[in-house]
This record gives C-alpha cells, sequence and structure tokens, in this order.
C-alpha cells in the first residue's frame, strides 16, 4: 500500500466513526457537495446541502435575506481587493515613468560635465530595470483583474476554502451543537471541528490543515497527515516584546493587517439556537479571537450572518499576514525599490550640483 493510499484509508475509516457526525459525509462520501461541484460545477450544491443538513438538525432553510448579506459582503470584499490592487498597480507604473524621466533630466545636466558612455550606461539599465518591473506590474494587475471576472458573479458559499465553508455550516446554525477552531501553523491554517459538548467516551471531530483538507477533493496529488508545523516562537515573543517589528506598506491591500500585537493567533466560534417569536429558528454566533499579546476577544453576533462572515475572513487574513512575517520575513514594500533608486538620483544630482559650482 502507497503512503496515499494509506491516508485515504485513514480518512474513509475516520469518517465513517459517530465522532464526525456530517463531517464524515461531507469529506468521505461521493455525493458531497464538495465532490459534486467539480463535475457539475454550474449549480450550487453546497447551498442545497447546507439548506438539507439545517432542515435534518430541526431548523429551517437559509433564509435567502442571509445569503444575500453574505454575498454582498463577499462582493464588495472581492471588488475593493481588486481595486486596491489595479489602484497600486497604476501607482507603481507612474512611479517608474518619473524615474525615466529623472534620469533625463540628469542627462540633459551632465551632458557639458561629463562623456555620454556612462550615462548610457545607466540609462540601458534604469530602462531594463523600468521595462521587467512595468512587465511584472502589468502581469499581476491583469490577473487580479481575470481573477475577478472568474469569480464576481458567484456565490459567497462558493468563492469559500473548503475549511471556511465547513465553518459557514456551524455558524449558519445548520451544524449546532458544534464548534470551529482556526489557527496558524506554517503549513498554512489549521482547522478543528469538533462537539462542543461530547460524551467522555465519544471523541469527537477532528483537525487538519486546509491543505489536507483540499488534498481530499483533488485527485492526482500527494495525501499528507500530520500535525502541522508551528510559529516560530522565538520570533512570536520578540514580536510580543517590542523586539520586531513588521513595516507598514504605503500601497496595496496588505497595509490594511499589518501584524502585531492586536494580530489574531487563533479564532474559535460555537453557535447557539433558539426559537423566535414566529416559531423559527434563530442563531447567535459567538466568535472569541486570541491575539498576540494574549487578549481574547469575545463578540456576538445575533442573525447577522456578513458580520460573521466578515468576522471570519479578517481573522483569517490576519492570521496570513502575521504567518508570513514570522516564518518568511518582512514582506518588502512595493516602493521600497523606486525609493532606493530615488535615492541614488538625489546624489547623484547633488553631485552635479556640487561640480557646477566648481
Amino acid at each position: 500500500m502507497t503512503w496515499t493510499d494509506g491516508v485515504k484509508n485513514f480518512f474513509s475509516i475516520i469518517n465513517a466513526t459517530p465522532r464526525m457526525g456530517p463531517l464524515g459525509y461531507i469529506m468521505g462520501s461521493a455525493y458531497s457537495p464538495l465532490v459534486v461541484e467539480k463535475e457539475m460545477p454550474h449549480r450550487n450544491w453546497r447551498d442545497a446541502f447546507e439548506d438539507l443538513l439545517a432542515l435534518d438538525t430541526g431548523g429551517n432553510m437559509i433564509p435567502d435575506a442571509h445569503r444575500k448579506a453574505e454575498d454582498a459582503y463577499a462582493a464588495k470584499e472581492r471588488y475593493d481587493y481588486t481595486s486596491e490592487t489595479i489602484s497600486m498597480c497604476n501607482t507603481l507604473l507612474r512611479e517608474w515613468e518619473k524615474i525615466e524621466n529623472r534620469f533625463e533630466k540628469f542627462c540633459k545636466l551632465t551632458s557639458d560635465i561629463a562623456g555620454n558612455e556612462g550615462n548610457a550606461s545607466l540609462g540601458d539599465r534604469i530602462r531594463s530595470m523600468r521595462k521587467q518591473g512595468t512587465e511584472n506590474i502589468i502581469a499581476h494587475a491583469k490577473k487580479t483583474q481575470s481573477d475577478y471576472e472568474a469569480v464576481k458573479d458567484t456565490s459567497a458559499s462558493s468563492q469559500k476554502s473548503h475549511g471556511q465553508w465547513i465553518t459557514s455550516l456551524i455558524s449558519s446554525g445548520a451544524l449546532p451543537g458544534w464548534y470551529w477552531k482556526e489557527q496558524i501553523s506554517v503549513d498554512g491554517p489549521y482547522m478543528g471541528f469538533g462537539r462542543t459538548e461530547a460524551p467522555p467516551e465519544l471523541e469527537a471531530g477532528i483537525a487538519l490543515t486546509e491543505k489536507e483538507l483540499s488534498q481530499q477533493f483533488v485527485g492526482g496529488q500527494p495525501q499528507t497527515i500530520g500535525s502541522p508545523q508551528g510559529l516560530p516562537p522565538y520570533r512570536l515573543q520578540a514580536l510580543r516584546d517590542g523586539m520586531i517589528e513588521a513595516p507598514r506598506s504605503r500601497i496595496g491591500p496588505q497595509r490594511l493587517f499589518v501584524p502585531g500585537l492586536s494580530s489574531t493567533l487563533m479564532q474559535t466560534g460555537t453557535t447557539e439556537t433558539f426559537k423566535r417569536p414566529d416559531g423559527s429558528r434563530g442563531t447567535k454566533v459567538t466568535i472569541k479571537n486570541q491575539l498576540v499579546n494574549g487578549k481574547m476577544v469575545e463578540k456576538e453576533y445575533l442573525q447577522q450572518p456578513a458580520k460573521v462572515l466578515e468576522e471570519i475572513f479578517n481573522a483569517r487574513k490576519s492570521m496570513a499576514h502575521l504567518k508570513s512575517f514570522l516564518v518568511e520575513g518582512a514582506q518588502v514594500d512595493p516602493l521600497d525599490e523606486i525609493d532606493a533608486i530615488n535615492q541614488v538620483f538625489d546624489e547623484m544630482f547633488a553631485d552635479v550640483e556640487d561640480d557646477s559650482s566648481l
């Protein structure tokens, strides 16, 4: 038996146990919406399954108003990200144009002081840098726009990762009596799902990374399983002690989630259902975010699906930026390279002025 076959066999056994409940069907059945949507992608199997699950647990189908609220938030989130990214790209293109204009101005100032051989060589380097820089920027802008066009008319649920969608089954009230937990690992989001009140003899739920979960539905890839590597403890402590500080980007979406003491380390959430005056089932979601500084921030949402989605998305983005900073190091501000070139020009112009005064 190969390693991949062994992992698949492990999951098939786990998925069939009572501890998994509906999660076993989602992860292990050939009729799981996460499987069927690949074969018939033009229908929203996720929402249909969520409605069936809500009915099966004694509730009502998810109200259209709730789905529309989620869709509106997700659409705004996608639009804002795309707009900010393209705006950042346009800013960088303008800055590269300014650099080439500064070089042309420098050439005019130095035409009577020095030969053109050095300027020509420098000009070739600057034009080459600008060409490569602009090509990368334009390619990034086009991909961002293309990604947006591909999903702009799709539902919020279809855009969620596998783990985020399972989380939303809990937060919507379709899977009452369960909790979700998400924290950072070197391997990406590390999630746990389980029953909030399981008897001692029933080990409830499962914990795995988003990558491990996604591999269950993607063929042709090696399967992985195991406890993920945690964040570097020395860097995390250095961040807490103020010994290291993440640089702030001046442009682009990344500037909104600068790693720091208020970044999210872990998020847990539970759902309580209650009977509303009209007899239907209502949902109260309690979310707890554990921050880098050790504080626990608790929030409650009563029938506010868009707010819950925003809270979950923001926590995941905060954790992703924190993981990137602690594991991979500080991300380079897109303007840093341009600032460095302008600083060189400042020094060159100062030298020219000094030579002219002699």
